[in-house]
């Protein structure tokens, strides 16, 4: 059985039960599986076929499942876009990709519009909805007409075939794609139904972005593999949120911890009633000591993980009761997962001793798209070199000491310095670059630029941010710039950013 199966099994098993609750939109699971049978067959006439990859600009809604699901039925590839992605970013993404065609939401028709014809691959592009390009077919139209029934796809789809791309910054400044299995989400679902346990009487929120790791194998295929029902919110509204749990009776939510935050910043929040919540899944970045009070106050408990895009991405997980005890832990693996701490001669390392943390087990990415350098560089031997340091307590729980290289996290969503340097470079002003995350009370952490201005040349730090907010996603912008005469290197010309940390980060 591969993933696009499960909507079929459900459907056949159990028919009227919920499914998916979006807006004033309910689908039990006999009619999500045949909108998702429209969608293959559609998919199948315009010459879809295994392997081809179809991209996604979309905000959270069931369309978005519903591409996942058809193209995993007929063995299509699909590539989540981050669509706070400013358009030169994805156009590297879709040329990377290659995909022959592209869905979108209407919010995203100007991104569309700066993509044109700059994405040769991409033959044909339909709109979620009304409000699309006049050159763009309708979701709804187009797939209407079609048949209801299994679709029948030429070969078949295994577990060990590619299901999606999903794109992660890299250290080198360029995104990399790692191609994730049928059987890699099957597997994370597993971990998490026996981590978590998951049934028909669950009502899972889906809030973050379905473009992340996170929320779509966190969130919302596990809820659907172990037969709960989805709460879909298009983009997140911490209020909304609030009074979805209430209403829907929301049993699990997955979110970063600044969401959390901010759901508790609101007025609303003292009076919403969280009884039916079981537990709130917190990733992305550490979950605060005073958060997890505040909740406790509520008298819900938050569950912990660490996980990666490589690994589809669930690696540990720290129990809802120890989230005070523990507090710092990322937990233990997961029950289909293997961890070690290993030296620089990759020996395993005892407890207490600080090395990097590899993975291995069925969550393994295959690889990155078009990348076998990066992937034989990471895959060795059949285990995942994380590039995170961290150790294991004498109790086998794991605790993260520095993150992978020079990244760092701010409001969930992972920046890389040499990304950024990259984009402060390209300014006729600017010598040389060094970015570092530094502490903030609201996003955990943000940018700051360090920066070395070309001789006889002057620029305002709000000149730098301006310049940077133009070409990349507003999360990557540095929120501080610093200038400096030099930049502290080392004998082989890489930038000491310990140094840069010592000056200007947190522990400046």
């Amino acid at each position: 059985m591969n993933v696009g199966q499960w909507p079929a099994q459900w459907a056949k098993l159990y028919p009227d039960e919920p499914c998916i609750k979006y807006q004033d939109l309910r689908l039990n699971k006999r009619e999500f599986n045949e909108r998702i049978n429209r969608l293959s067959h559609l998919l199948i006439k315009k010459g879809i076929r295994k392997g081809d990859r179809v991209a996604a600009l979309m905000g959270n809604s069931h369309v978005f499942l519903e591409i996942l699901f058809a193209c995993s039925k007929i063995g299509a590839i699909m590539v989540p876009l981050n669509f706070r992605l400013a358009p030169p970013e994805l156009e590297f993404i879709i040329n990377d990709c290659e995909p022959c065609m592209m869905f979108y939401s209407p919010e995203f028709l100007p991104v569309r519009e700066a993509l044109r014809d700059k994405v040769p691959s991409v033959k044909e592009c339909i709109c979620e909805m009304a409000g699309g390009s006049s050159s763009d077919g309708e979701y709804e139209a187009l797939t209407s007409p079609m048949p209801i029934s299994e679709p029948k796809p030429e070969s078949e789809i295994t577990l060990d075939d590619p299901q999606f791309i999903m794109y992660t910054s890299g250290t080198t400044g360029k995104p990399k794609g790692a191609i994730l299995s049928h059987g890699n989400t099957q597997w994370n679902a597993i971990n998490a139904a026996v981590t978590y346990g998951s049934d028909h009487n669950e009502v899972t929120m889906c809030c973050a972005p379905l473009f992340h790791i996170g929320a779509l194998n966190c969130s919302a295929t596990p809820a659907l593999y172990g037969g709960a029902s989805l709460t879909i919110q298009r983009f997140f509204d911490p209020v909304g949120v609030l009074k979805m749990i209430q209403e829907d009776k929301v049993t699990v939510m997955f979110g970063i911890p600044v969401m959390y935050l901010f759901m508790s910043q609101m007025p609303e929040f003292e009076t919403t009633d969280f009884s039916s919540v079981k537990y709130l899944l917190a990733g992305g970045s550490p979950c605060p000591k005073a958060l997890i009070e505040t909740y406790q106050k509520k008298g819900v408990l938050f569950a912990q993980g660490y996980g990666m895009t490589e690994t589809a991405p669930a690696i540990s997980a720290l129990r809802q009761e120890e989230a005070i005890s523990k507090i710092g832990s990322c937990g233990k693996p997961l029950l289909h997962t293997e961890v070690k701490v290993v030296d620089s001669q990759n020996n395993e390392l005892p407890p207490r001793e600080m090395g990097e943390v590899v993975v291995k087990g069925p969550i393994i990415m295959l690889g990155y798209w078009n990348r076998p350098e990066a992937t034989a560089n990471t895959i060795v031997d059949g285990w995942l070199h994380t590039g995170d340091m961290g150790y294991f307590d004498e109790e086998g729980y794991l605790y993260l000491m520095d993150r992978k290289k020079d990244m760092y996290i701010s409001g969930g969503e992972n920046v890389y310095p040499a990304e950024v340097e990259d984009t402060l470079m390209s300014h006729p002003k600017i010598a040389d670059a060094g970015v570092i995350g530094i502490p903030s009370e609201k996003w955990g952490e943000v940018g700051m630029a360090i920066l070395v201005v070309n001789p006889g040349m002057e620029v305002q730090e709000e000149e730098i941010i301006a310049y940077c907010k133009e070409r990349m996603a507003g999360y990557k912008c540095p929120k501080k710039v610093a200038f400096v005469q030099e930049l502290p290197r080392t004998m082989t010309g890489k930038i000491l950013k310990k140094d840069l940390r010592a000056q200007f980060g947190a522990e400046a």
